[in-house]
């Protein structure tokens, strides 16, 4: 077994072991901060910009420049030997995976990030205390949906093949390979990601499972193939599926569908780590938390279907808070067009809390069926404001913040909120979901310009009804008639028997007044009867 050149411990005090077990940590706090930072950066890079504002934020742009640029010679003098450790060009600061370990992403790593790393510069508190919180609740990042026991496995998932000269397959790979390693992390795997060529890394046991990725060009578009095999090489499971147009919105359906194939893959893989009714709860309890956190990636009925089955396995509050929400989700896309029974939804809600009170989603999905089917907007919002406090790393827990904000008509504060939701679900499977929420909270601003940005971003990865309904209004309050129509056209097409009486009426799916108003004006202008 070999080791790799550099291993980073960021969990207790922050130290740089060689392949030797000796201390090559740098003497400067910054250096060792800058190291951290990409550490425990989203693939290990961050821009330049980035680290010289939480590095340096208190010294002109100049200035902080020529201070990065002097950390980085430090550091490549001690890690780019024989080969290129730290990267860096004009834009972006980088690790090389390839030549470092990281302690954090190691199964079932816990511990404080960066004991007594601890600067004088703002920029640089702030991120440390924020990243803090999102490790300590990584393994809750879904709600407390409990991962099943660790098996003598790891999951490695190899950097995708494909051609150097197509930067779009690159980006199609990183794109779909950030869902698979979100997919793994739902059910509380956290893959090893970029293996080393056989030479310089460890030998894959017969127990482990390899992950690789392959785009390539197919007609005029291309196709993108998945392969999984065990550490003798025998292959597990593949699909393999054609992108025809360059649109996201393709790109998008073929991201949410590998992501669904292969997370029940790995829960099937994994299923001899759990036995009968606990593995039962677990699976369907995913299945059921990823249908409300991304609409479409499964079927609305589903979500109740598995909700059921989870509680019937095993009674979690979690499960209960999930079949509450399923059925107003049913009514909220309208795929159910009579009002959920107000007293079973709540039954499901006061169980989930009795017991599961300190389970951050828990309390933002029983918030945010106070407010949508009972309309105590007081107590929705008291309690997404206990839930982001439960869970400060959890973009679903900021999401229902930010519309029980949107509910009692505090408009910039929801702004706010979603922006912090949309950030903390950058580069997953949720993010359209914030950004739906962002649109929503930015046309109830009066910024129907940057409602309409954030909505197209989020209409053209899910197709929400609210996405569309706001999306429709904004166009309207802009005077884009013909955008703003053509909106109309697919919500007609989701609701045949639309009107603006239907609108109006107090048993259509919208909590604020101001909000029912401006969608009522929208519709009338663009034609609706």
């Amino acid at each position: 077994m070999f080791a790799k050149n550099f291993s980073i411990k960021v969990l207790g005090a922050f130290d740089v072991l060689d392949c030797e077990g000796r201390s090559v940590r740098p003497s400067g706090r910054k250096d060792c901060a800058l190291l951290a930072m990409l550490a425990l950066s989203r693939n290990y890079r961050q821009t330049r910009t980035w680290l010289q504002e939480r590095l340096w934020g208190d010294r002109g742009p100049a200035q902080g420049a020529a201070s990065l640029r002097q950390s980085l010679t430090t550091l490549r003098d001690t890690f780019n030997g024989d080969a290129e450790a730290l990267c860096a060009d004009r834009t972006w600061v980088w690790l090389d995976p390839r030549f470092f370990d990281f302690d954090h992403i190691a199964p079932g790593a816990r511990g404080e990030i960066l004991c007594g790393l601890d600067l004088r510069e703002e920029g640089f508190n702030d991120w440390l205390r924020e990243c803090r919180a999102e490790f300590d609740a990584r393994d809750r990042r879904w709600g407390l949906v409990e991962a099943p026991g660790q098996p003598d496995r790891r999951w490695y998932l190899d950097q995708p093949v494909g051609s150097a000269e197509d930067m779009r397959l690159a980006g199609v790979c990183d794109f779909i390979c950030d869902s698979l390693m979100e997919a793994l992390s739902v059910i509380g795997l956290h893959a090893a990601i970029d293996r080393r060529e056989a030479n310089c890394a460890p030998v894959p046991r017969a127990t482990d499972m390899i992950v690789r990725m392959r785009a390539f060009r197919f007609g005029a578009g291309c196709a993108v193939s998945l392969s999984v095999t065990d550490g003798f090489g025998s292959l597990k499971w593949q699909v393999r599926r054609e992108i025809e147009r360059r649109q996201w919105r393709d790109v998008r359906s073929v991201q949410v569908e590998i992501a669904q194939l292969f997370q029940d893959f790995a829960l099937r893989t994994e299923a001899g780590s759990l036995r009968g009714a606990r593995w039962s709860a677990h699976a369907n309890g995913c299945q059921a938390l990823m249908g409300m956190l991304v609409p479409g990636s499964v079927p609305l009925s589903d979500i109740v279907r598995c909700s059921e089955a989870a509680i019937a396995a095993s009674e979690k509050g979690v499960y209960h808070a999930l079949l509450g929400s399923a059925h107003l989700l049913l009514y909220g896309e309208r795929e159910k067009l009579t009002a959920p029974d107000v007293d079973e939804v709540m039954r499901s809600i006061r169980t989930a809390l009795n017991l599961s009170p300190e389970n951050g989603l828990v309390q933002a999905l029983a918030g945010h069926s106070y407010g949508f089917v009972a309309r105590d907007l007081d107590r929705n919002a008291a309690m997404t404001r206990e839930a982001v406090r439960l869970l400060p790393g959890s973009g679903a827990c900021w999401n229902y913040h930010a519309i029980s904000l949107v509910y009692c008509g505090r408009f910039s504060e929801a702004v706010r909120a979603a922006a912090h939701a949309v950030w903390l679900c950058r580069g997953t499977m949720a993010q359209p979901m914030a950004q739906s929420t962002e649109l929503f909270a930015r046309l109830m601003n009066g910024d129907a310009r940057g409602a309409i940005r954030v909505g197209e971003a989020s209409l053209n990865a899910m197709v929400f009804r609210p996405t569309i309904v706001d999306l429709m209004t904004a166009y309207a309050r802009e005077g884009r008639m013909r955008d703003g129509q053509e909106k109309l056209r697919l919500f007609v097409r989701r609701e045949p028997e639309l009107s603006v009486d239907l609108l109006k009426s107090p048993d259509y799916p919208i909590v604020n007044a101001m909000h029912r108003a401006a969608v009522v004006e929208a519709a009338g202008q663009l034609g609706l009867a």
